[in-house]
């Protein structure tokens, strides 16, 4: 079995950017599993784990959807914390941009997946980049004062040109993320 998902890569000169604003939160505590900006991506959808046979069939619905994708924009904008910036469990960085191309294409990825049984998700889609993960209640105080300063967080836009399917495989140091396949939009 693969731990596999679907997602669209960040580019470098964004990573950058995030590191700067991790360090700059991670300078005022707090008990947080700090995500490495090397592996931050826009996730669209986890598929959870399948069989090696099913990434084939994967492959090619998510060909099918880039061949009638046009490429698009987005860029990192403001902070935040999810479910709440006092209930805080994840900290991420907003997206804006072309979203209404994105809200698409995450809509389109669902129905292209539903033929091969995995279930479309039901939740609000909230675009975001994922920063790191509230383990605790220490310093939490100086890590929403933090992230209010950070509200106004902006980085250059990028261009999104591909889907990617990725492998997860989890570790203690934390998750390692290898490319399976690459959709490149065609429109």
């Amino acid at each position: 079995m693969i731990r596999a998902f679907i997602a669209l890569e960040v580019p470098e000169a964004t990573r950058e950017r995030l590191r700067h604003i991790q360090v700059r939160l991670k300078e005022r505590g707090g008990a947080v599993r700090w995500v490495s900006p090397d592996r931050v991506h826009v996730t669209l959808k986890f598929l959870g784990s399948v069989p090696e046979d099913s990434i084939p069939p994967i492959a090619e619905a998510l060909e099918k959807l880039a061949m009638r994708t046009v490429p698009f924009q987005l860029r990192a904008q403001g902070c935040g914390a999810f479910p709440s910036m006092k209930q805080m469990r994840v900290i991420w960085v907003g997206l804006n941009g072309e979203l209404k191309a994105l809200l698409e294409l995450k809509e389109e990825g669902e129905e292209a997946m539903k033929p091969l049984g995995f279930t479309p998700e039901h939740r609000a889609f909230k675009p975001h980049l994922t920063l790191g993960r509230v383990k605790g209640r220490q310093g939490l105080r100086r890590l929403q004062e933090g992230l209010l300063a950070e509200q106004a967080f902006e980085a250059e836009a990028f261009d999104v040109k591909e889907l990617v399917l990725y492998k997860s495989d989890l570790r203690p140091e934390g998750a390692i993320y290898t490319p399976l396949f690459r959709a490149r939009f065609k429109a």
